[in-house]
């Protein structure tokens, strides 16, 4: 136990002495941060469309092979006894290293630029904290991991061309559908539920359910909602044949997304079926416009289907309203 003391302490003193003992290490860190940072504003700057060469997602893949490797070598370097000449040569060598991924995500645009550009933020983020670390003297492993981490997880769903990372954005898209759509179903199956709350709405705890008319104005927009969750889904399946309109495309789902996810929002107790039927129609010009930019047999099916169920809503409209003047 003693002896293990010992090292931890000779360690602790020579880790925090090696900045200390050699000034050029030092400013070697200030250099490469200054480099970092300054590569990375180049980022946040508008540039102008290029032509993009078929080979620079290959380049860019090598680039952060050759990134991942540079950033163990300097951990190597850190390593005690530090190794000052090769942890300034590893810092030199990172600088540059990120300045040439950097620039590879400058000449990229579209949806595949802004997916480069979030990975190598991401990247850039973690090598400006491993700095801090680097120059506070503290556990360099662990930032080195994290850098090890930010890359990996950039490399192992790297887009290599545009299509590519609409396809990929996309599938995000369907995630936050997905996830409002078993929102949707939680509430519909809450208000099933009202019955056996346990008594705790005798105690005042009891969550705020459904009314009977909100419980049936949500089962009658289930069909719309399945539809419009079905053509979002469906979409990705014809891009080849709607090739000119992927970026089209992709600004309807982003839209999209957020429509469903207000409709859902709207569905909660204590509706205002105003608000309801404003993104209602809202979400229905937005499919209805993908679907006519893709322009096939299977979305003009969905077209004619939805056409369907609509009138039905409409008609539960026009029914509960004459039921309404009815009673009163």
């Amino acid at each position: 136990m003693m002896g293990k003391r010992f090292y931890s302490y000779h360690k602790a003193t020579f880790a925090n002495s090696y900045l200390n003992s050699d000034p050029q290490l030092k400013t070697a860190i200030l250099a490469c941060r200054s480099s970092c940072q300054g590569s990375i504003k180049a980022l946040s700057e508008k540039q102008p469309a290029r032509d993009i060469s078929v080979n620079v997602a290959d380049a860019f893949a090598q680039l952060l092979l050759n990134f991942r490797q540079t950033v163990t070598s300097l951990g190597l370097a850190f390593k005690p006894p530090v190794t000052v000449s090769a942890a300034i040569q590893q810092l030199e060598k990172a600088a540059e290293q990120l300045n040439q991924l950097i620039s590879c995500v400058l000449i990229t645009h579209g949806e595949m630029g802004r997916e480069w550009k979030e990975g190598v933020l991401s990247i850039g983020a973690e090598v400006e904290r491993h700095l801090d670390v680097l120059e506070a003297e503290g556990d360099y492993l662990q930032s080195t991991g994290k850098i090890w981490e930010a890359i990996d997880r950039m490399s192992r769903d790297l887009s290599r061309d545009e299509k590519s990372a609409i396809i990929r954005r996309w599938k995000i898209h369907q995630s936050i559908v997905k996830d409002a759509w078993d929102e949707f179903k939680e509430i519909l199956e809450d208000s099933q539920n009202e019955d056996d709350d346990g008594g705790w709405d005798e105690l005042g705890l009891g969550d705020t359910s459904l009314s009977e008319e909100e419980r049936s104005r949500t089962e009658a927009i289930k069909p719309l909602l399945s539809l419009h969750q079905l053509l979002h889904a469906s979409i990705p399946r014809y891009f080849d044949q709607a090739e000119d309109h992927l970026q089209a495309l992709l600004e309807e789902s982003s839209k999209f997304v957020d429509c469903y996810d207000e409709i859902v929002s709207s569905l909660h107790p204590e509706q205002d079926e105003e608000e309801i039927n404003s993104a209602l129609g809202d979400i229905e010009k937005i499919s209805r416009r993908m679907a006519s930019l893709v322009g096939n047999v299977s979305t003009d099916k969905w077209t004619t289907k939805y056409d369907m169920e609509r009138e039905k809503w409409s008609d539960r409209k026009f029914n509960m309203r004459s039921l309404g003047v009815a009673i009163e």
